[in-house]
């Protein structure tokens, strides 16, 4: 039986003058969100889009050294339209109305069009209280944006996407698709099938996968092959259109 996912569509509730984005969400950590986000903003501003990746929000200790190395990656691949204010923070609970409110104010004095990828999975919280808790899905419908769902490339796909498709399907959240990005070399020999059983069940189109390459890291911040291999592996006519991407000129 088929979901109803909302596909595509105008989202309600954003603000007109807002910039469009997308929130990138994952079926895990470490699924390789930080390497498609970057990958579709590079590609999309070779093509002579502008669109910006960015990661406001992240988790890690505060006697981390790696604080905001994903933004730092996304930058050194794409130069910076516009500065990101960087949120790092231990745990959702940290996160109080005040902060949130900036994660928000952050999104929408966007100029240019952006892909957001949010901390941990779909359902992982951004805000956590006593009162009140917001995740991924939350923070889409806030902002009226459509997501993205990125996992890596494993065997038993079904078993890793299902409960993502069903967790978003509940909450009415608009998906613009999903992709796979092979974080490791990995024999997956029911792929295909997979995929199609996904289709028919679930009606999430599949936007194709970016291939394993070990000239790609986020944390040595190397860019190797990724555009090359995102635009060979990867439709983006539907992350054109959901970021409401004009023809360039």
């Amino acid at each position: 039986m088929s979901s109803n996912l909302l596909l595509s569509g105008n989202p309600s509730g954003r603000n007109p003058m807002d910039a469009r984005g997308l929130i990138v969400t994952g079926t895990h950590p470490k699924c390789g969100k930080t390497v498609a986000c970057a990958g579709l903003a590079g590609v999309l501003n070779e093509l002579g889009f502008h669109a910006q990746a960015m990661k406001p929000l992240a988790f890690q200790p505060e006697v981390s050294l790696r604080k905001g190395y994903e933004q730092a990656f996304f930058d050194r691949i794409i130069p910076p339209l516009q500065h990101v204010d960087v949120l790092t923070t231990e745990a959702p609970r940290s996160v109080n109305p005040v902060a949130y409110q900036r994660l928000l104010e952050t999104c929408r004095k966007r100029v240019y069009p952006y892909l957001l990828e949010s901390p941990g999975n779909a359902a992982t919280p951004i805000r956590f209280s006593s009162t009140e808790l917001l995740d991924a899905a939350d923070l889409a419908e806030t902002l009226g944006l459509q997501m993205l769902v990125v996992t890596a490339k494993q065997p038993d796909i079904i078993g890793a996407l299902a409960p993502v498709f069903a967790y978003l399907w509940s909450r009415d959240a608009k998906v613009a698709g999903w992709l796979a990005v092979e974080t490791t070399p990995i024999d997956t020999p029911d792929w295909d099938q997979e995929i199609l059983y996904l289709r028919a069940q679930y009606d999430v189109p599949f936007l194709g996968e970016i291939p394993y390459s070990p000239s790609i890291s986020v944390e040595a911040l190397q860019q190797g092959n990724l555009l090359r291999a995102t635009e060979t592996g990867v439709d983006l006519l539907p992350i054109q259109q959901a970021l409401e991407l004009l023809l360039p000129f």
